[in-house]
């Protein structure tokens, strides 16, 4: 249970107490109440204990969802991992992209990626890794991955018509002084996949560890 629905519940047995004043006076026996004078006589000790019980569920709803987040972060952690070492193992420009690709699939769930490159050892491997001058302009007005419903016409022609893409997240690759040279594009049918408020430090990350992958293999070729 949320810590928003125990206050809700809270909130719900305080509004019906006041408008039935006469419940705890009806009912003292069976919650260990004194009665005086008509009055039912709740005493301090009763009371904290009331609001104690009630801190100990709120902080036990909090409790339970650090833990659901330090499972979810050990979750992605480990997918990191994973791409790393497939970063790690690629050995030209070709292999490094259809590696991603599967390790996006396999690891995150999501089939659909596109890696396009305008890094001057980049150009003999053909269009998959080059990017018209528009492209490489988006990615230099990318200080951080943009996620959400929108991207231009040059990057939706990446992907299949089919199925009809809701959102994506845009990160660009720099190179070690800053300067972009790739453009990393993930997108999904799902539009609350990537949307505007949501937290981009792993996308961060992520565009870092492709960019060094690309470099090194890049110096390679």
């Amino acid at each position: 249970m949320s810590e928003q629905n125990v206050t809700m519940q809270s909130d719900d047995v305080l509004a019906f107490l006041e408008n039935h004043p006469d419940f705890l006076q009806h009912h003292a026996d069976r919650f260990g109440l004194k009665q005086q004078n008509d009055r039912v006589v709740v005493s301090l000790v009763d009371r904290q204990m009331l609001e104690l019980k009630d801190r100990c569920r709120q902080l036990e709803a909090r409790l339970q969802q650090l833990v659901r987040h330090g499972e979810n972060n050990d979750q992605i952690q480990l997918r990191m991992h994973r791409l790393a070492l497939t970063l790690l193992q690629a050995e030209t420009p070709a292999r490094l992209s259809e590696s991603l690709a599967r390790c996006f699939a396999d690891e995150f769930g999501l089939d659909r990626m596109a890696l396009r490159l305008w890094h001057p050892a980049a150009a003999s491997f053909g269009d998959a890794f080059n990017a018209r001058s528009d492209v490489a302009m988006l990615a230099r007005n990318l200080n951080t991955p943009y996620c959400g419903p929108y991207v231009n016409d040059e990057v939706m022609s990446w992907f299949p018509a089919v199925p009809v893409l809701q959102s994506f997240s845009q990160v660009a690759l720099r190179d070690a002084v800053g300067e972009p040279f790739g453009l990393l594009v993930l997108a999904s049918d799902d539009a609350q996949r990537f949307t505007h408020d949501m937290h981009t430090h792993y996308l961060v990350q992520i565009g870092e560890l492709i960019s060094a992958a690309c470099l090194r293999v890049l110096g390679q070729a």
